[in-house]
C-alpha cells in the first residue's frame, strides 16, 4: 500500500510544475506588456492566475515528458510601447528572469527547511511518503521553471527568443529565420523528443539548483 501511494505521488509529482511554469512565464510577460501601456493582454483576459487560461496542450505535454515546454501565448503589441526595442526586450524576458527566479527561490526554501520537516514527521510512515512525493513534486516544480527559463531563448515560435533574436541580428537575417521557421521547430522538435535538449539542459539546470540547495 505505502509503495502503492508512493507510487502514484511520484508519477503525479510533475503536474503542479507543468501547469504553473507557463503559467507563471505568460502571465509575468502578459502583466510587463500591460505596465508598458499595452491593452491586449487586459482585454484578451490574460491579467488571471487561471491555470487553464495559459494552458497549451502539446506544451503541457512536452513539459510532462520533457521538463520544458510552453504555454498559451499572451496577446501583446510593441505598437503601444514608448520605446519599442526595450519594449520587447522587457516583455520577453522579465518571465525568462521570473521562472528562474521561482524556481531558484523554491529550492532554497525547500533546502532551508526540508529536514525540518522530515524531523517532523519521522516515525510516522504516511506523513514520511507525503514528504517524499512533496521532494519530488517541489524538485520538478523548480527544474521545470529554471528549465523554461533557460528554454525559451531558443529562437523558436512560440519562445522569447523568437522576439528577442530579431533584436539584435540584421533584417536579412530576420527575413531568413521567419523563412526557416517550420524547420526550426521541427528540429527543436526532434531535439526533444530524442533527448538532446534535455541532456544539454539538465547540467545547466542542476548548476542553478545547485547554487540555492544547501
Amino acid at each position: 500500500m505505502d509503495f502503492l501511494i508512493l507510487s502514484i505521488g511520484v508519477l503525479l509529482a510533475p503536474l503542479p510544475g507543468a501547469f504553473l511554469a507557463p503559467m507563471i512565464h505568460e502571465w509575468v510577460k502578459a502583466c510587463t506588456s500591460a505596465v508598458l501601456g499595452d491593452p491586449s493582454p487586459r482585454k484578451a483576459g490574460f491579467l488571471s492566475w487561471n491555470p487553464l487560461k495559459y494552458f497549451e496542450p502539446i506544451g503541457f505535454l512536452f513539459m510532462l515528458a520533457f521538463g520544458v515546454g510552453w504555454g498559451r501565448p499572451v496577446p501583446t503589441s510593441a505598437f503601444y510601447y514608448k520605446d519599442r526595442r526595450l519594449g520587447v526586450i522587457l516583455v520577453h524576458i522579465m518571465p525568462i528572469i521570473t521562472n528562474l527566479f521561482v524556481g531558484m527561490l523554491v529550492m532554497f526554501l525547500w533546502s532551508t527547511f526540508v529536514d525540518s520537516l522530515f524531523g517532523m514527521v519521522s516515525g510516522n510512515d504516511i506523513p514520511v511518503l507525503f514528504m517524499h512525493v512533496a521532494h519530488s513534486s517541489i524538485h520538478h516544480f523548480a527544474a521545470m521553471n529554471i528549465g523554461l527559463a533557460i528554454f525559451s531563448l531558443i529562437p523558436m515560435y512560440p519562445l522569447a527568443g523568437s522576439k528577442l533574436l530579431p533584436l539584435f541580428v540584421s533584417p536579412n537575417t530576420v527575413m531568413q529565420l521567419n523563412q526557416r521557421e517550420k524547420p526550426i521547430q521541427a528540429i527543436v522538435i526532434i531535439l526533444l523528443i530524442f533527448g538532446v535538449i534535455p541532456m544539454l539542459l539538465n547540467p545547466i539546470i542542476d548548476f542553478f539548483m545547485r547554487l540555492v540547495w544547501f
